[in-house]
This record gives C-alpha cells, structure tokens and sequence, in this order.
C-alpha cells in the first residue's frame, strides 16, 4: 500500500524542515527564489557594514578633509543660513554691538571639538564677519588672500605669524591683549580693506581659545607679561588690549610673535571693518562654558 502523502511508513507526521526539503525538492522556482533572496541578504548586510564601517573609518581617522571641505564652502558676506548648514546650529548666540551697520549678533559653532567658526551678522542675517580657530595640530585648514600681487595661503597651526605679518607691515595694524591671569590671550595681525585685497579686511593670529603651536623654543610667560604692560603704558590706551600699527612693533615684540603658528584666521565681506567685534576677533572664550573652554591656560608656556 502506498503511504498517505506527508507521513512515514511508521504512522510519523513529517516535521517542518522534512516538509519544506520536499517542497523545494518538488520547486525549482521556489528554490531560486530562496537563494536570489539570501544572496540579496548578504550583499546588503555586507554594503551596510560597509558603509557604517567607512563613516565610522572617516569620522575617526579622515575626518579632516569633510572638515575642510565645509570651511571652503564658507565665506564672509554668505548668510547665516549657509553657515548653519555646513555646520550645524551655533553653540553660543548673543547680541554683541550696534553699530551702523545696525545691531549685530555673534553666533559661535563648535562643529567638532577639534575648531571653532566663529559668525557676526548684521540684521538681515548677513554675515559681515567670521574666523576659524583650530585647537588641535592634526586641523590645518587653509586660507587663500590676494596681497596686492599674488594669492598667498596660510594653513592654521602650521604658518608661522611672521610670516602674516610681514603681509601687514606696511599698511595693517596689530593688536593684543595679554592681560589678567584667566582673562583672553591674544595677538592678531589686521590687514584693512582697500580695492587691491577686493574690500575685505583680513586677520591672522593667535588665541587662547585653543593651545599656542610654536615653531621654534620660546621666551617666558613672565617675558610676554612685560612686554605688553610696557606697551600699554606706553600706548596709554586706556583699556585691557593694545592696538599698535605694525611698522612700530619694535624688536621685541616681533620676536615673540614670531614663536607660533596662527590658530586663528578670520575675513570681513566687503567695506567693513574689523571693529564689528567689541575686543575679542573671533570666538571669545568669556563667553564659552568652562567644558568647552581651554580657559584658564595662560598663552605661551614657560
């Protein structure tokens, strides 16, 4: 007699692996569709793995280069929205100035704990003013400027402030603060607008934002501290930072600022000045959370 279809001779009902094996024996098709379907599996699972091991690749160790593609994408005059969009909603807002170019606002971004970009807008959301500090020396991003004759560059962390400010001897300004024990550090070359860098005002330097990178052995603490109250005196300027055109920095001076690499670079749009920033150009670091601050580090070491 022949057995029922799906049992044993022994009476057993056949269990759901025996069951399916017989289907696909009795199903070419079924069985295509079964393998089609795994290999489909595997390649996804293996793209996905991929793809999440790439950008986990990128974010750890090629980050930079995503990082500087964003700040080439950037300049001053572009509105706040672009900013925003390459770097995402600005860690600190606040109203800074009212001037004529009306009331302005600074807004402060931290993209990755590696940089800060730094944003001043006019009413109409029109960024008039931004700079980028870099606070790690694996981050050097670079700057093109016209200097009258030739485009020339400059990379965060890696040019040396002389050579900056060599571009603004003749025609820009420096200007400095080393006052108070937690208070801002800083020194920037300031090189105004004029037809031939096509309007823009232009900055490099140096802030305690983020760590000072030198580029050769450097003077004291004690050195740099002397050095400046001797210039405020001298300056008389009545305020915490000095403001000194670069022709008369004297030797000293030169010499000190000729020990690091600028952290810091910074661009105006068209026609405006430098002095849309009440002190501080760039990210101040009064107004940054002590987390996130480098705060209270003192400026060039011992």
């Amino acid at each position: 007699m022949v057995e029922p279809d799906g049992e044993h001779a022994q009476g057993r009902r056949l269990t759901l692996g025996e069951r399916f094996k017989k289907l696909t024996e009795r199903n070419l098709t079924l069985v295509v569709i079964l393998y089609v379907s795994s290999a489909v599996t595997a390649v996804s699972t293996f793209i996905t793995a991929y793809v999440t091991g790439g950008h986990w690749y990128q974010q750890r160790f090629n980050w930079q280069a995503g990082e500087y593609a964003k700040l080439a994408r950037l300049h001053a005059g572009y509105t706040l929205d672009k900013f925003e969009e390459q770097l995402g909603r600005p860690s600190i807002q606040v109203a800074i100035n009212k001037t004529s170019l009306g009331s302005l606002t600074q807004s402060t971004f931290q993209p990755r704990s590696e940089y800060w970009v730094d944003a001043v807008t006019d009413p109409h959301n029109l960024v008039v003013a931004y700079a980028v500090t870099s606070c790690s020396s694996d981050f050097k991003p670079s700057f093109t400027y016209w200097d009258g004759q030739q485009n020339r560059t400059v990379s965060l962390n890696e040019t040396g402030f002389s050579s900056v400010f060599s571009s603004v001897r003749d025609v820009g300004t420096v200007k400095g603060n080393y006052s108070g024990a937690i208070g801002p550090k800083y020194y920037f070359a300031i090189k105004p607008w004029n037809s031939i860098s096509i309007n823009r005002s232009y900055v490099w330097g140096v802030t305690n934002l983020c760590p000072w990178k030198a580029v050769k052995p450097t003077h004291s603490s004690e050195i740099w501290l002397n050095w400046f109250n001797r210039e405020m005196q001298r300056l008389n300027t009545g305020g915490n930072a000095i403001t000194v055109r670069a022709n008369e920095v004297d030797k000293l001076g030169r010499d000190l600022m000729s020990e690091y690499a600028v952290n810091t670079y910074a661009e105006t749009s068209p026609a405006v000045d430098f002095d849309v920033y009440p002190e501080q150009i760039g990210a101040n670091p009064m107004l940054i959370p002590p987390p996130l601050s480098k705060l209270p580090w003192t400026g060039p070491a011992d």
